[in-house]
């Protein structure tokens, strides 16, 4: 069935982007609600994305993934086709670890000290723009499936 986007995509391709686009912005928002030191407020928000993403991929990009991509690595990496996905895979598997571990800091006592960090920032910031390079690899990805 085609998706609603008007591309001819599927519609899982087109539910995915858009809600990957929404769940950027709403990265973006919990950005805004941390610098007014709404800090319950920022942590449910980037919790909830991060959860919801790992819906999305489990639902969505990893099936496409393994029938689409897999099959032709190597052998294929060399063509855009190939290679964008796997890049977006990749990048997006560092970000949603990084982004679960932040959580898990941030809202938990379950990590050992040693793993424990003190200042968020850093770590909350290359999140965020890590996030924002996965979702531009999806929309390339997204236009490049077409």
């Amino acid at each position: 069935m085609n998706g609603f986007l008007g591309t001819g995509a599927p519609l899982a391709s087109d539910v995915n982007l858009v809600i990957q686009l929404l769940m950027g912005a709403a990265l973006l928002g919990g950005m805004a609600l941390a610098r007014r030191k709404h800090y319950r407020a920022h942590g449910i928000c980037q919790s909830s994305v991060m959860l919801l993403n790992l819906v999305m991929i489990v639902l969505i990009m990893l099936p496409s993934f393994r029938e689409g991509v897999i099959p032709s690595l190597p052998g294929d990496l060399h063509r855009p086709y190939y290679l964008l996905p796997t890049l977006h895979a990749a990048l997006g598997s560092v970000a949603q670890l990084l982004g679960l571990f932040i959580i898990l800091r941030a809202g938990t006592s379950l990590l050992p000290p040693w793993l424990c960090f003190e200042n968020y920032k850093p770590w909350m910031r290359t999140e965020l723009a890590l996030w924002w390079v996965v979702i531009l690899f999806g929309v390339a990805t997204y236009w490049v499936w077409l």
